[in-house]
This record gives C-alpha cells, structure tokens and sequence, in this order.
C-alpha cells in the first residue's frame, strides 16, 4: 500500500497489490518514468515482460508518474518488500510512511509512536527499549532534509539582489523626476488634472517596470535550464521546477508594485512645491538641494549595505568550499576506478558462495595490464552511514542507561589499504593467513583506538563478535567529508560476509575510466548476470560528496557579483547626477580660485562617505545573519575577521572606483561655460 498512502498512481499499468506483499509471491516491479524512457525508450509494450534482478524474474506491472522522486530521484525500480526472517544479522534499515487522521498532530503522533518502544522485548539482536526509539518526521522534512537551510539562504540572496535592483530602479526614477519636475508644474499651470498627469506618469513607469520583468523572465527561462543541468541529484524535485503561472503571475505583480510606487515620484515632488517655486526649480539647474541629496545618499547606502551582506556571505561560503576540497579524507583518490557489484539471487545466498567468488575476482583483476592494486569492499568513502554498528569490548561491561558504542564496520579484502593509501600506525594489516577457518581478527581505526583505548595498547585486544584487533590504521572520512572522523572496525571478508560489494581498481594509467571494459569482462567471466553499477572513479565520488556545496557557493558567489556590479552602477549614476546638479557651484569654486584637487576630493569625499555607511550597515547586517550560515560552514566562522575585512576593502575600493570617474570630470568644468550656461 506504498503508493495508494502516497496518493500517486501509475501513467501505465498498475501498482502493487497486498497479495503481492507477501513471502513467496511472485516477483513483480515498477519503473520509474526515467527509467523507463532511457533503458525501454518508452515502448508501452514493456508491460508485462519479464526482468532478471539478481538471478530472479520479475514481471513488469507499471510505469510510475514523472512527478514521483519520493524517497530519492534516482530510484529507478520499486519491488515488493516480502519480508522474510532474516539470514544474518544486518544492520537493516526500513523508512514507513504513513498519512495523519485529520483530528491527529504531529506531535501527538510522535507521543504514541514513542511508547511503542516498549512492546518490543529485549533479546540478542534486539536492544532494550531504553536503547532506541520511533520518530515521526514531516514529509517535506524527509525529502528536504539538510537542503532546506541552503534552499533559505538562496532566496534570502535573491531576496538582496531584487532589493538592490529596486532600489536602483528607485534611483532612476527619481533622477528622472528631478528632471521632470518643471513640466509637471507647467502642466499644471495650463490646466492638466492631477489624475490625467498621474494617468501618464503611472502608464510610463509601469510599462518600463514590465518592459524588464518581461525581459527578466526571458533571462530567467535561460537561467533556469543551465541552473537544472549543473545542479546535484541532492536537490529534490529539481527536475520540475520551470518558469509556470505563478511565476510569471508574481513577476508581473512585482513589476507593477515598482512602477506604481517610484513612477509616481515626480508628481510627489510637485505636490510639495508651490507652482512658483516648482517652475523656479526647472528652470535653472542650481546646486543640488540637501534633501535630494539626502535622498539619493539613503538609496545608495541601502544598495551599498545589501551588497556587503551578500558579498560576506559568498566570501564564507568560498572559504568554507575551499577548505572542504582541502580536507584529509585518508585515503588516496586518484587513479582509481570504483564499481558496485550486489552479489543477490539464488546463486549468492550461501556464504561459500560468496567466499569462493570474491578470491577469484580479485585474482582476475589483479592480472590486467597496468593494475597496481584490487580490493572489494562493502562500502566506499566518503559516504558510508549505513555501515555502522554497534560494537562492545571483551571484558568491558556495558554502561547502564548508555548507548553501546557504535563504529563504521567495513568489511574489506587484504589489498584494501594498499589500494586506498590507508597508512598502518602499529601492528599489521591482514593477510592470506587471515582466513576463514584462522582465529578472526580485526583492524581499528586511529580515532577507534583513541577513544576506547586512550591509555593502553590496543593490540591484542577483543571486539565482541569480531576478533582479536590486530592493528591500528589511519582515519578514514565515511561519514562525509564535512562531517568530524567517527570510529571503524575493519573484519576481512574471508571471515565476515557481505552481499553488497564494492570493486576498486588501483591503476597507473592515467584514466581508470579506460580499464572499464577489461574490468567488465572480467565480471562476465565469472558470472554472465552479475549487474554492475555506479561505475566511476574515487575521484568523482569525492567530487559528488561536495557537489551540493558547490552548487550553492557557485549560487551565492554569482548573485553577490550581480549585487556588486548593481551596487557600483548605482554609486556611479548618484554621483554623476550629483555632479551634473552641481555645476554651476563646481565653476563658482573654481572661478573663485578653489585648485581642481579640492575639487575631487570633494566628489570623492561624497563617495568615500556613502562607502563607509554602506559598509558599516552593512557589516551589522551580516552579523546578525551569521547563525543562517553557521550550519553550512566547514571550518570557518560566521564571523571570520578575514572575509569581512576582505569584503570591506573590496567594496569600499570598488565604490571609490566608481565615485573617481564623476569626480574627474567635475575638475574638468570650465567655469565660463559653466556660469554662461547658468
């Protein structure tokens, strides 16, 4: 009942029915919409056929709806569950779904999901109830997970940059006003109503303000096709977002908010000047009033400040991005190629199976051409929390009301620390005499002997269940490379099992990619139906490990560019205006005897002025919005005395830059022509 709780149907087919839920039933699958149009080509005639998974047949029953990325976007095949007792002892993981009555919270579910804990009884597999507990978590909570904070902090930056190309577009319009003012008041002067002047005012700025929405939607339709291509699988349901009616619906309403509220500005203006004094004002360009001045100044900083914001923000994001891809993971990541083999199916259920398999493939691998190492394994960094497990120490007694402690368990070939680099810190790494019917043994990592094992030596030691620890290897990062190192357990897989392997190929040819054929036919070889998949190289996995941060960085980084060029565009255009205004003052002074340098200081000293405003809101501003970033940081502070220095200098150097130009060519008035022309 998976899909009627979802609500979701199948375009073609059917979906599951509770008969074929249980044990022995048989095998039908469903496909996803993607899946279905890559590996069938969408041939509707693919119902009904029969698939090999694993050695097993499995009927073709439906194709699911495009729209369906629940629980992951890449799955491309839904089977039964058909629970069965288990063969070994996991760990297993099960995600339940489950729809709410319409009388029933959230957080009174989570209250009765809480007591069934204690229905479960205690046993040698099963933890006690104090151990271990049920949660009910919000859908969209399930599906956002960690891309919630970084989806916020991007509409916050896109947020910034409206605001500050709104504001610009305010600056516009009210320079435009300025210029206006007299014609409005002779307008007014011969008769023209308030209501036809406004008519035309609000006609003019709302179709300039529709003119850019409309080519801002255009940019957008561009933009969010190159944005769907680079973005990482990680991001849910991006595949359906698109330029829709609600868009377009809050782009038009945006549009026409802006040209309403500054299109009306020059008629504002004429409304608090008497007509004598407004024509007064048009007809001669004197020096620029204070409160102009002032109001240009207020939109400048504002746009100056929202630009800091962003450009600290995307300076702590690079910071952290850069340190990301620095960090030691512990192993070695170039010129190897990576592949899953899941060993399923009837042919792989007995563990000799399984123990006469893996020998032979290495064997066969470890003879091609330009191969310097081969090891399977049943997990691979940088990602690897579904290994871990809870583990105890021979003679040590378990901590009441404590967790029992939990490491990474990673089952590996003896090659596995040549072929990743992984450097032995005492004792020895395992060996062909580590075999099925020797005494088993086990290797911990640093960071595992560290913590269980901080004032003693580790060799010679006993896991429970695993062994005798017989050495002490360097960390390794399987929980991400963000996040902090976390314990291992290594076991070899001569004497522990596991059915989901992982195939990696040490090489010294400058591709890995190249030995994918070899390697397959290799596979072939030994078993014709064996599936391989996530084929690639250990570098690409570490670069999918941080493709997420990238996206957003890359994100941030362009929208604080965008905020910095509108933020220069702005200073520019104040100052230049306010040069124009103040000609006829810029001769008085020169004709005076005022040197041209006085000149460009003051022009300078205007921009420095808004600069240094701009800059200090701004640094306030980000401030306060350190703890938003905090979550996404690796190994940088919020508030990183660097970046926001940094940021300063760029920003004030910038707005100089711009402030300079206006400012020289306010010493180039001749004061003749400047008074002539007043």
């Amino acid at each position: 009942n998976f899909f009627s709780v979802l609500g979701v149907q199948a375009q073609l087919g059917r979906t599951f029915l509770p008969e074929e839920d249980r044990p022995g039933a048989h095998h039908v699958a469903l496909l996803s919409d993607g899946f279905w149009r890559r590996r069938f080509a969408g041939d509707t005639q693919v119902l009904g056929r029969t698939l090999d998974l694993g050695g097993e047949a499995y009927t073709v029953i439906g194709i699911l709806s495009p729209r369906l990325d629940f629980p992951a976007k890449e799955v491309s095949l839904w089977t039964t569950l058909q629970l069965k007792p288990p063969t070994r002892r996991g760990p297993y993981f099960l995600t339940g779904v489950a729809r709410l009555k319409k009388d029933v919270s959230l957080q009174r579910a989570r209250v009765e999901m809480s007591t069934l804990k204690t229905s479960y009884p205690s046993g040698q597999y099963i933890l006690s109830g104090q151990q271990f507990t049920f949660n009910a978590l919000p859908v969209s909570e399930f599906i956002l997970g960690d891309v919630r904070l970084a989806l916020l902090v991007l509409m916050a930056a896109a947020t910034l940059v409206l605001l500050i190309a709104a504001v610009n577009f305010a600056n516009l319009m009210v320079v435009r006003s300025a210029a206006r003012v007299r014609e409005m008041s002779l307008r007014t002067a011969l008769g023209a109503s308030s209501s036809r002047i406004i008519r035309q005012l609000l006609t003019e700025s709302t179709l300039l303000a529709l003119t850019g929405g409309a080519l801002g939607t255009l940019l957008a339709v561009v933009g969010v096709r190159v944005l769907v291509k680079i973005a990482p699988d990680t991001i849910p349901r991006l595949s359906q977002v698109g330029i829709d009616g609600r868009v377009l619906g809050w782009t038009a309403l945006v549009s026409v908010v802006t040209g309403v509220l500054f299109g009306l500005a020059p008629k504002w203006k004429t409304t608090r000047l008497s007509l004598e004094e407004a024509l007064k004002e048009g007809g001669r360009a004197t020096t620029e009033s204070t409160g102009k001045r002032h109001w240009h100044s207020l939109l400048v900083v504002t746009e100056l400040s929202l630009a800091v914001m962003l450009l600290i923000s995307a300076g702590l994001l690079t910071k952290s991005f850069w340190r990301l891809q620095r960090v030691d993971s512990g192993v070695s990541t170039e010129r190897t190629l990576t592949m899953q083999i899941p060993l399923r199916g009837p042919r792989y259920e007995e563990a000799q199976q399984l123990d006469s398999f893996y020998p032979r493939l290495l064997e066969r691998i470890q003879t091609l051409p330009s191969v310097r190492a081969v090891a399977v394994s049943n997990s691979l960094p940088p990602d690897s929390t579904e290994y871990s497990d809870n583990f105890s120490i021979e003679g040590r007694p378990a901590v009441p009301n404590q967790p029992p402690p939990i490491a990474y368990m990673i089952l590996v070939s003896a090659d596995f620390f040549r072929a990743f680099g992984i450097p032995l810190r005492r004792g020895r790494f395992f060996t062909a005499a580590d075999a099925a019917n020797s005494p088993p043994v086990a290797i911990i990592s640093e960071t595992t002997a560290r913590q269980f094992f901080p004032n003693e030596d580790p060799l010679g030691k006993r896991i429970t269940g695993k062994g005798e620890i017989v050495g002490v290897a360097g960390d390794v990062k399987y929980s991400g490379l963000a996040d902090s190192i976390q314990p291992a357990i290594y076991e070899p897989l001569t004497q522990a099992h596991t059915w989901e392997a992982f195939l990696s190929v040490r090489t010294d040819a400058a591709d890995p990619m190249s030995l994918i054929t070899a390697v397959r036919d290799e596979i072939k070889s030994l078993d014709p139906e064996l599936p391989v998949s996530q084929v690639g190289t250990l570098e690409s996995r570490f670069a999918t490990a941080v493709a997420q941060p990238r996206f957003r960085t890359t994100l941030i980084v362009s929208f604080a560019a965008l905020a910095l060029v509108l933020a220069v565009v702005g200073t520019y255009g104040v100052i230049s205006y306010s040069v124009t205004q103040r000609t006829h003052e810029i001769g008085i002074r020169v004709a005076l005897g005022a040197p041209r340098k006085s000149v460009l200081k003051l022009g300078l000293g205007q921009g420095t002025a808004l600069a240094i405003a701009g800059v200090l809101i701004g640094l306030a501003g980000s401030f306060a919005l350190t703890g938003l970033l905090r979550n996404l940081l690796f190994n940088v502070s919020a508030t990183d005395w660097p970046t926001f220095a940094g940021t300063t200098l760029l920003l004030s150097a910038t707005a100089l830059l711009a402030c300079y130009f206006p400012a020289r060519r306010a010493t180039r008035v001749d004061p003749m022509q400047a008074l002539r022309h007043e």
